[in-house]
């Protein structure tokens, strides 16, 4: 474990150190000097208008939260930088559109119109996120008017860099996606493969977890947007991917920390996230009111460090949680952090996700060490359980022979016998148990935590292999094992 944690380390070193080259060299040192500042629209004003208003200053964070709507900015370049190539690009998902004006003496003209809302092949520049070029043929040209749609939160962190540098900045936001997704769709298929081959449920979970988050990053860092721009489909379907996150985490998590059996009450609050979360996207779909989206949003993270606490408390009776705790030690605060500046305005968010990624990138290595860990685990477990089978059915041959009680005489059913045309599973064998002492359905069922429907398909297969048709005959049939 302590490798472990030294790789953990030292993979966040490594990965926050390259963080800060490609975004900070690649940006900052080819940006542009530029003052911003803005005005709230509260109804449709002429473009005179406009040059009588008073703006205000940014926010430190360059984002209003929830105070979506209609705003008008005024950006001012640095003259030096005139007759320069210059693309002022915004990373963030969720502006509608961007109508371009240039000061032209005391008139605003009209240059072009980019956002989500503007279909593929009449943006001025082919990009994730809205961009544009800010090009001044002449010194006195550096104002520039941007009248902004937020149909969300209302968040603004533009960038100005020179058209080289944009270039650069490009292809290495495309090298980082292409690595971690890559990652992501090896693991999603990892774990499949694994859920076939072993029938467990916890790596299903875990592939649809990871699935519904990789979809939702796709959707931050632009990739998904850009497919389906001037389509307000994309909306919904971000919606629909927070929802599918947070109930696959929910499964995930309980399954992996034993939480159903170790604390139950408890257990059965926490679907009331999901069910609070949904109720609130439906009233925003309604209403259209992006408050609700935000209250919706702070309940739905608020899962995530309840269930990583459960998983520190977990430390000491469930050896596995120390994957958990240390899969989300990165993970579960950003993403904290992350959700809740949106909506709020308390930091300055980028759509890129950089650190998030790496955060998540860190999750993906622990839970695949935590799923070979696993595996090899349960190879040796069934190794060890089937060594002990064989010496359990051959004490039970033994023991019915001579007529003593045994603890669990059923195991013969493992192995061809006298009593039933085919050998049973281990499923079918406790099954077979309850039934014998007198449980119905709904015991079994609860004893064994499956559902009903499956009690009554294993019931049904002991009756076929036992060659009986109703439970008073079985049990006639099975008396011996009962002395």
């Amino acid at each position: 474990m302590s490798r472990l944690k030294s790789f953990f380390l030292f993979i966040t070193i490594c990965l926050t150190f390259s963080q800060k080259i490609i975004s900070q060299n690649t940006i900052k040192n080819n940006s542009t000097i530029f003052s911003l500042s803005y005005f709230k629209e509260n109804k449709n004003l002429l473009k005179e208008e406009i040059l009588l208003k008073e703006f205000s200053n940014m926010p430190k964070t360059s984002s209003f939260g929830i105070e979506n709507g209609t705003y008008w900015f005024k950006l001012i370049l640095d003259k030096t930088k005139a007759n320069q190539n210059l693309i002022a690009y915004i990373p963030t998902h969720n502006i509608d559109l961007i109508d371009v004006y240039q000061l032209k003496g005391i008139s605003l003209n009209y240059i072009i119109s980019t956002g989500n809302s503007i279909s593929r092949d009449k943006l001025p520049i082919d990009f994730n996120f809205p961009a544009f070029k800010v090009n001044s043929n002449e010194i006195n040209n550096n104002i520039y008017f941007l009248r902004v749609n937020f149909p969300k939160e209302a968040n603004f962190p533009i960038k100005i860099i020179t058209e080289k540098g944009f270039l650069n900045h490009v292809l290495d936001k495309k090298s980082i996606n292409s690595f971690y997704y890559g990652t992501c769709i090896v693991i999603i298929l990892l774990n499949f493969f694994f859920f076939i081959k072993f029938k467990e449920r916890i790596y299903l979970y875990y592939l649809f977890l990871l699935s519904s988050l990789m979809v939702i990053f796709l959707f931050y860092d632009g990739s998904l947007i850009h497919l389906f721009r001037a389509n307000e489909f994309y909306y919904k379907l971000e919606l629909l991917a927070h929802i599918s996150c947070e109930i696959w985490f929910l499964l995930f998590s309980i399954k992996f920390l034993n939480l159903k059996k170790r604390i139950p009450n408890i257990t059965k609050t926490f679907y009331l996230f999901p069910f609070l979360v949904i109720c609130f996207y439906v009233g925003f779909l309604i209403t259209k009111n992006y408050t609700l989206i935000a209250i919706a949003e702070t309940i739905g993270i608020s899962l995530f460090p309840v269930l990583w606490f459960c998983g520190i408390h977990s430390l000491k009776t469930i050896p596995s949680s120390r994957f958990y705790v240390l899969g989300y030690f990165l993970m579960v605060p950003l993403s904290v952090l992350f959700i809740i500046s949106y909506p709020l305005g308390i930091l300055e968010v980028h759509g890129d996700m950089l650190i998030v990624k790496i955060a998540s990138w860190l999750d993906i290595i622990v839970f695949t060490y935590a799923i070979s860990y696993r595996m090899k685990t349960k190879i040796v477990i069934d190794d060890l359980s089937i060594k002990q089978l064989q010496i359990d059915i051959e004490n039970v041959e033994y023991r019915l022979s001579q007529k003593i009680k045994t603890i669990n005489p059923y195991l013969i059913f493992l192995k061809e016998n006298d009593i039933s045309t085919q050998p049973l599973t281990l499923k079918e064998i406790d099954i077979l148990k309850y039934l014998n002492e007198g449980h119905n359905n709904k015991e079994i069922s609860e004893k064994l935590f499956i559902s009903l429907n499956t009690v009554k398909s294993h019931i049904k297969n002991i009756y076929k292999k036992v060659n009986v048709k109703n439970r008073l005959h079985l049990k006639e049939k099975t008396y011996l094992l009962n002395i």
